[in-house]
């Protein structure tokens, strides 16, 4: 057995070097994406597609990536997850740089299609790979943290994308978000890792690609990013029909709040299980969206990133910690492919049925309607999938 192949040690305290860059390293990769996803839309619009096909084509990363999410996650359970997080990454950067030379709608489809095969693997396999530097004892707050620099990129990202669309134009936020992509990958390539021990194969057994047993809260974040592809498709154009200026400080709200919020909930989650964590996230971030959605002016767009980032921003690490602990991090690519799945569906239907309600009805509608099923449907399958374990398992989320 070769030294790459042998199992990494488990780590002992969560400030650990690894720990450290990969923080560094997801918040590059990150920021790089959110400069790009905000303005799908609206560069699908100024190319004529209307704005039913334009939301559709913001969702199209998503759509393509669920596809391959369950292939991805076998994948990064026995193969090295380092040389696919590299190889993914560096299509996504040629995938940024080829949208600074996209001339046709067609042609937005067909970048989109490809960058979401690399979406696919680069999620599942990052996820997967980040555990391994954190203590066993300490998923909830590792995860957090990790999920804080997710936080920091959407408030740098799309504040620094308005920026130079505005200065510039978008071919140079662009260009700039595949330089930032090569600085994370550069970074990534000094962080050092050592294959974990070999999955054994075995028959086929559908756990191999997708947790059944996760299944529920794969739909529990599906509710919660739905919210994600509501705000990143179409929040700023919902500010321009609403007349409000300078919507993007949706984001900074969002992520100053995240930062006071996200290390306190993922240890509560390591303390006190889901639940206590849950339901009252479920009930703040509907109520979030329905401020939004009624929103008349710049201070309640900020009230509702700041209820988003208590609520939603709490949630989905949530359940993603809890999610590893139960099935083990061993396995922690299907878990991490089982979960992107339900934000994935979110990500990629919410858009495009928002996009329709929106332009039938109206944003305040397709808002406040996405606020109630967010509240009514979660409550409801944590509920059972809490009642099931405890009854199967003997366990309490």
């Amino acid at each position: 057995m070769s030294k790459n192949d042998q199992p990494m040690q488990e780590q002992t305290k969560l400030w650990n070097k690894s720990y450290i860059m990969i923080l560094v390293l997801s918040t590059f990769i990150h920021s790089a994406s959110y400069m790009v996803t905000p303005f799908i839309t609206k560069f699908a619009l100024s190319l004529g597609a209307p704005l039913t096909i334009a939301t559709t084509i913001a969702s199209l990363l998503s759509a393509s990536a669920l596809i391959l999410r369950p292939f991805a996650g076998r994948t990064a359970d026995r193969f090295n997850r380092k040389t696919i997080i590299l190889i993914a990454n560096t299509v996504t950067m040629i995938c940024i740089l080829c949208l600074a030379r996209v001339k046709t709608v067609n042609a937005l489809v067909v970048v989109r299609l490809i960058h979401g095969i690399a979406f696919s693997f680069t999620g599942v396999a990052m996820m997967a790979f980040n555990t391994m530097f954190i203590p066993k004892d300490r998923l909830g707050e590792g995860m957090g943290w990790m999920a804080l620099s997710t936080i920091v990129s959407q408030s740098v990202g799309p504040n620094l994308g308005m920026w130079i669309v505005e200065h510039f134009d978008y071919s140079m936020t662009f260009f700039a978000a595949a330089g930032i992509t090569l600085i994370g990958i550069i970074i990534f390539c000094f962080i050092p890792y050592n294959r974990p021990q070999r999955v054994e194969k075995g028959k086929f057994d559908i756990n191999d690609f997708i947790s059944i047993r996760l299944i529920p809260y794969a739909l529990l974040l599906c509710l919660f990013s739905s919210g994600n592809g509501l705000i990143t498709s179409m929040l700023v154009v919902y500010g321009e029909h609403k007349g409000i200026e300078n919507v993007s400080m949706f984001f900074t709200a969002y992520s100053i709040v995240m930062f006071l919020v996200r290390p306190f909930s993922g240890k509560l989650v390591d303390r006190k299980g889901l639940r206590i964590v849950l339901y009252p996230s479920l009930l703040i971030a509907a109520v979030g969206f329905l401020v939004l959605g009624n929103a008349t002016n710049l201070v309640m767009v900020i009230i509702a990133g700041i209820l988003k980032a208590i609520g939603q921003g709490s949630g989905s690490p949530a359940i993603q910690s809890t999610s590893l602990k139960m099935i083990g991090r061993e396995k922690a690519g299907v878990v991490s492919s089982t979960c992107y799945i339900g934000a994935d569906v979110g990500n990629a239907v919410a858009p495009i049925l928002g996009g329709y309600v929106a332009e039938h009805y109206g944003y305040e509608i397709m808002f406040n309607g996405y606020a109630v099923i967010l509240f009514v449907v979660g409550t409801i399958v944590f509920t059972l999938k809490w009642k099931h374990d405890y009854k199967k398992y003997g366990v309490m989320c």
